[in-house]
C-alpha cells in the first residue's frame, strides 16, 4: 500500500518560522543593494567631496596666516572630487601687494607660497582702500549664506566691487544641487544683494 504524503504549512512549524525570519532578514538586507544601483547623481555635497576634510573657514586662517598683516583676497577650492583637493587663495600683506598660498585640503598643510600678480601702486592703492571699507570678514561672509545644518559646501570666496560697493561673493553649493549659486554680500552690512548660478 502506497502511502501519501501531504505537504502542509502547518507541518513541522518551528521551521517554516525559522525559514520565515530568515527570508525576512534577506529581503531587509537586499533593500539597500537595489536602492544603490540606480544611477543617481550623489545628492549630498559632502559625498562628491569626500576628500575635503578641511572647510574654508580653516583654509581662510592658515592662508593669512601665511602672510605678515594678511588679509584674504580670494579663496577657490581646486579639483574638489579628486584625491588631492588643494585651496588656493589670494593675500594681501600691509604695502596691498598678494600672494597666492596653496593649501591642502585633505590634511591642511601648506603646500607653498608664491608671489601674486604685479600691480602697479594704483592697483594696490585700490585694493586697500576696498579691504580698508570690508567690514566684513570673508568668514563671516560665508556664514551669511551657508547652511551648514544642511551640509552647504562653500567652494570659493572673493573679494570685489559691486556699484562702488564693497562685496563678498561666496560660491556655495547646497543639498541634491548641482551647479553652485553666487551670492553677493554686502561687504560692510552681511545683507546678500543678489543670487544667481556660478
Amino acid at each position: 500500500m502506497t502511502v501519501m504524503k501531504v505537504f502542509s504549512p502547518y507541518a513541522g512549524g518551528w521551521t517554516w518560522r525559522r525559514l520565515a525570519v530568515v527570508l525576512s532578514v534577506l529581503v531587509v538586507a537586499m533593500t539597500p543593494l537595489v536602492s544603490c544601483g540606480r544611477e543617481e547623481p550623489l545628492n549630498e555635497p559632502r559625498e562628491r567631496y569626500e576628500m575635503v576634510d578641511v572647510d574654508y573657514a580653516r583654509a581662510v586662517r592658515l592662508s593669512v596666516a601665511e602672510v605678515t598683516g594678511g588679509k584674504l583676497v580670494a579663496l577657490d577650492l581646486k579639483n574638489p572630487t579628486s584625491v588631492e583637493p588643494v585651496w588656493e587663495s589670494q593675500v594681501a600683506d600691509e604695502d596691498g601687494q598678494l600672494t597666492q598660498v596653496r593649501v591642502e585640503a585633505t590634511r591642511g598643510k601648506v603646500l607653498g607660497t608664491s608671489a601674486g600678480p604685479t600691480r602697479t601702486d594704483a592697483e594696490r592703492q585700490d585694493l586697500l582702500r576696498l579691504l580698508e571699507e570690508a567690514t566684513l570678514l570673508p568668514g563671516q561672509a560665508a556664514r551669511e549664506v551657508a547652511d551648514t545644518e544642511t551640509g552647504e559646501v562653500v567652494q570659493a570666496i572673493g573679494l570685489d566691487r559691486r556699484d562702488g560697493v564693497p562685496v563678498w561673493k561666496v560660491s556655495a553649493l547646497g543639498v541634491a544641487d548641482e551647479q553652485a549659486t553666487v551670492h553677493v554680500v554686502d561687504a560692510r552690512t552681511g545683507d546678500v544683494l543678489e543670487r544667481h548660478d556660478a
